[in-house]
């Protein structure tokens, strides 16, 4: 390309000195009309030679692309940057994240009055402690189809467990789709809030806030399908919902091959000059819950084999003297009849912190994000500010079992609770943080205390592989029960891992 930039250059130059000889009698107006046909050659070749260098980077990034699979993703990677997942046609990517903390705590107990926590929900135990750890696997089926899986070796303080928190299916654009639809099948962390489809390992803090450890138990990866849709327009616009089974945390007790919850949500977000960007959405999830306890956060049917058959029209089952005349139409009245006869025995909180739920359960979430890079590097500096609301909405039936007597209260309604959070990093390798997170004890609880918590921490990175994070949380979740922790948590990551999204 340069050696033909030369050669119309020189020509040029080379004409134009006879130009000016008298044999030739030109007029002045030949010789301008020959310079500006020699300039519109000049700059029709230099046009063409500029589109061939273009069409030449684009045909070196499509190359760059093909051999290297970063993460299939619609969005920036941004403060937790991945390394790049290679695309083996035979042999998957494979990779780990080694995680570890210790712990301590000034309270024996981590219970939140009035709500029912699932196993990943608990604060974890105490000392020295191995986390989780992730397994991933990842390739592209083929030109039309993508497959990734994690498995997940934690420690709740009661052994090591083995989980399966992803095995799923994507599709490519390969498939003929719409552009910009994605179908996701199999086991997820689905679109819901911020910080659900992210893994633990990605999050800014050693531990997830009050709303997802008491709404989400800490992540919902149930088994479903997700859409996705993202629009064809300047301003980030993506809308999609999904289906699953409905035995995840905050639901349980699917059977069969029903279909127990469904989602749907809206995200739109942008760039505000070349340093910033933003994002804010709004979600809806909504399912069924038969016998939903703590701890795994599914109905235990082994040990309560009453449950089984749980569903809105229960109550015909139970002891004729608790519950003769009670029906859906009568609920207020059983209330009534139920704090007659078990108010001294079993208070309200006692039902909402230990019982099993069995009803409909609704879960609204509106979330915040903004990325600043004061210098126009986020490798160099960089303030995240991010916040999440979240509702939910509760009718049906929460459920004691006590020396062969089963014990109700019926529920109408709900709780709330948000979490807001800043960090900064004012160095390539070093960042501080703060998190404030509070929630909204259930209506007709009885608890007049709101559990909130506070979050300080500190971590540093020697690269975007490796991070070493010190917390101090203040956790005050009733009236009599505060608690002051201190954690040390490791981060590292080993062979091919995704690039986490925005």
């Amino acid at each position: 390309m340069n050696i033909l930039r030369f050669a119309v250059i020189t020509a040029f130059f080379a004409v134009l000195p006879f130009s000016h000889i008298p044999a030739f009698a030109a007029s002045d107006q030949q010789i301008e009309a020959l310079k500006k046909e020699i300039q519109e050659m000049r700059s029709e070749y230099e046009n063409r030679i500029l589109k061939m260098e273009e069409k030449l980077a684009e045909m070196k990034t499509e190359a760059i692309v093909d051999r290297t699979k970063t993460t299939y993703s619609k969005s920036r990677d941004s403060v937790y940057p991945g390394r790049a997942i290679y695309n083996s046609t035979l042999n998957p990517s494979i990779g780990a994240v080694l995680g570890g903390r210790f712990a301590a705590f000034s309270s024996d107990e981590g219970e939140i009055p009035g709500f029912v926590l699932g196993h990943e929900g608990e604060r974890g135990a105490e000392g020295i402690s191995l986390g989780e750890t992730e397994l991933n696997l990842s390739t592209s089926v083929d030109d039309k189809f993508y497959g990734h899986i994690t498995t997940a070796l934690a420690d709740h303080g009661d052994g090591v467990e083995i989980e399966l928190e992803e095995a799923y299916v994507e599709t490519l654009p390969g498939l003929g789709l719409p552009t910009g639809t994605t179908i996701r099948m199999g086991r997820a962390f689905w679109t819901f809030g911020y910080l659900n489809e992210h893994h633990a390992h990605a999050d800014d803090f050693a531990d997830r806030s009050l709303p997802y450890r008491v709404y989400l138990d800490k992540g919902f990866n149930d088994t479903g399908a997700q859409i996705s849709y993202v629009l064809p327009t300047d301003l980030y616009v993506e809308a999609g919902g999904g289906i699953f089974r409905g035995d995840d945390f905050p639901f349980a007790g699917a059977e069969g091959s029903d279909i127990n919850s469904f989602s749907a949500f809206l995200r739109v977000g942008g760039d505000i000059g070349n340093n910033s960007s933003w994002r804010i959405g709004g979600y809806f999830l909504d399912g069924e819950a038969s016998g939903r306890a703590g701890r795994h956060g599914h109905g235990h049917e082994d040990e309560h084999a009453h449950m089984d058959d749980h569903d809105d029209d229960h109550m015909d089952d139970h002891d004729d003297d608790h519950m003769d005349d009670h029906d859906d139409d009568h609920a207020d009245e059983h209330m009534d009849d139920h704090d007659d006869e078990h108010a001294e025995e079993h208070g309200h909180e006692e039902f909402f912190s230990a019982g099993m739920f069995t009803g409909d359960t609704r879960l609204y979430s509106v979330d915040f994000r903004y990325v600043w890079a004061p210098t126009g590097n986020i490798r160099q500096k960089e303030v995240l500010l991010q916040g999440e609301y979240f509702w939910r909405e509760e009718e049906g039936y929460y459920t004691l079992e006590e020396g062969g007597e089963v014990h109700e209260e019926y529920l109408d309604g709900g709780s709330h609770g948000w979490y807001a959070q800043g960090v900064f990093k004012f160095s390539p390798k070093w960042r501080i943080g703060t998190r404030y997170s509070q929630i909204y004890s259930p209506k007709d609880s009885g608890i007049d205390h709101d559990p909130y918590a506070v979050a300080v921490m500190g971590d540093w990175s020697n690269s975007e592989f490796s991070r070493i994070r010190l917390q101090y949380n203040y956790e005050k979740l009733g009236e009599d029960l505060s608690d002051n922790q201190i954690l040390l948590q490791y981060i590292m990551s080993i062979g091919a891992h995704a690039a986490h999204k925005y």
